[in-house]
């Protein structure tokens, strides 16, 4: 039992180490930095030049909009480009002859555009407050959309890594997700069938879009559409989790 528990901490702190290099590996390039402080800093000023509304449900669709563009862009991307990257350069084989466990290494490695993506949520929910948006009515949806928002889009980022070659090629492997969650939120709030609604909201993180512009502004209950969101998000990170298990490669593709 003891050497169990002994086991257990060394492995953890294994992988806390690693996620900690990550993260400053990620903190010492510039682009990074860049994307980290400008995007959030875009999305608000769009919204602010040309999005400022008296109308609460306006604001509640762009932070679900908002949402996705982080989750899309800096999560997912950045997924996607480290787990690429670190195959490409041999260092997911030299990691794995380490003792750190196979999903301990990839933890590490989804720690960088995990904590991001967090940090510019929040900096992106909290610039439509500082504009004039109404405090959101359920924040406990928002904050649940935002988490499981985000695990989607990183597992969507290590399942299109196993069909990624080289980092140079991420930019254009991930256009097809990328474009069809973003072109279906954008689309979402003016379809007013139900069933052309959830046919959108199928497409990965376009629930999560959904959820939080419930959780923000609804004249309606929102109990029956966070179920049905919720279960989405949980179908796709069931999914993205079985697919990033099976094509997950740990030697450069060739």
């Amino acid at each position: 039992m003891t050497g169990t528990l002994t086991h257990t901490k060394s492995t953890g702190r294994l992988v806390g180490s690693l996620m900690a290099a990550e993260l400053r590996v990620f903190l010492r390039q510039p682009v990074m930095i860049a994307l980290t402080l400008l995007l959030p800093l875009g999305l608000t000023a769009i919204t602010a030049l040309a999005e400022t509304s008296g109308n609460p449900a306006a604001w509640a669709q762009i932070a679900g909009r908002n949402l996705v563009a982080t989750q899309s862009i800096t999560v997912y991307f950045v997924a996607l480009n480290t787990v690429t990257a670190r195959r490409h350069t041999l260092a997911l084989k030299r990691l794995r002859t380490t003792a750190l466990p196979s999903f301990g290494i990839v933890v590490g490695l989804l720690t960088p555009p995990i904590v991001v993506g967090a940090f510019q949520v929040i900096a992106v929910l909290g610039g439509l407050i500082v504009l004039g948006a109404p405090a959101p009515q359920n924040p406990a949806l928002i904050a649940l959309s935002g988490i499981l928002g985000m695990v989607v889009a990183a597992l969507a980022g290590v399942a299109t890594s196993g069909f990624t070659a080289t980092p140079e090629k991420a930019q254009w492997t991930m256009l097809p997700l990328f474009v069809a969650a973003m072109g279906a939120t954008a689309i979402l709030p003016t379809m007013v069938n139900e069933f052309g609604s959830l046919g959108l909201r199928l497409v990965p993180l376009v629930a999560n879009a959904h959820l939080t512009t419930a959780g923000w502004y609804s004249e309606a209950p929102t109990i029956g559409v966070a179920v049905v969101d919720l279960v989405i998000m949980l179908v796709w990170i069931v999914a993205l989790g079985v697919l990033s298990w099976r094509t997950f490669r740990w030697e450069r593709r060739l």
